[in-house]
């Protein structure tokens, strides 16, 4: 019996092995864009492009740049990459989206601080409210008290004066008459 072998042939290559494809390298920019990776970003594809599509560029931005966006007037109108500046409207948007959120964050303590705030001044009324009731009542008992206490003194007065007023008798001397 033959022996098999599993040598390939020369000049054969294995179905299984693949050619390792090239990948083209473009730069999407989009100026006004709200974050830097919508202002720049590497897009890879296997298949050139003869006419780069809108907002991709073949050149790539210098690495010095923290946060590069094409400006197609530059470079005599053929465009060249450059730092974002504040006065782009996507940053401007980033920026603006990030004080309302802080503002909103803010309000929103705010308005719980005052909503703990009127809760605390409602039981804070209540309780002046109740001490105020207790001082009236207190004052009330009092005044009923010592009007008491006057007509008490009053009525005693009352009481002896007819006795302090009578003319004091002597029984001598009525039984001497």
């Amino acid at each position: 019996m033959a022996d098999e072998t599993n040598t390939p042939v020369a000049g054969v290559q294995n179905a299984t092995e693949e050619q390792p494809t090239k990948l083209y390298t473009y730069y999407y920019s989009n100026p006004d864009g709200a974050s830097k990776d919508e202002r720049c970003h590497a897009v890879y594809t296997e298949a050139p492009f003869d006419v780069v599509p809108w907002r991709m560029h073949k050149e790539a931005p210098n690495t010095s740049m923290t946060d590069p966006v094409w400006d197609s007037n530059l470079n005599g109108g053929l465009g060249s990459w450059k730092e974002n500046s504040s006065e782009a409207q996507g940053q401007i948007l980033a920026e603006t989206q990030i004080k309302i959120a802080q503002l909103s964050q803010n309000n929103q303590l705010n308005t719980e601080q005052s909503d703990m705030l009127t809760k605390v001044l409602a039981k804070v009324t209540e309780g002046q409210e109740n001490t105020q009731k207790l001082i009236m009542a207190m004052q009330q008992t009092l005044i009923m008290s010592t009007q008491k206490t006057m007509m008490q003194m009053t009525g005693q007065d009352k009481t002896t004066e007819p006795a302090n007023n009578a003319e004091p008798t002597n029984t001598a001397e009525s039984t001497n008459k």
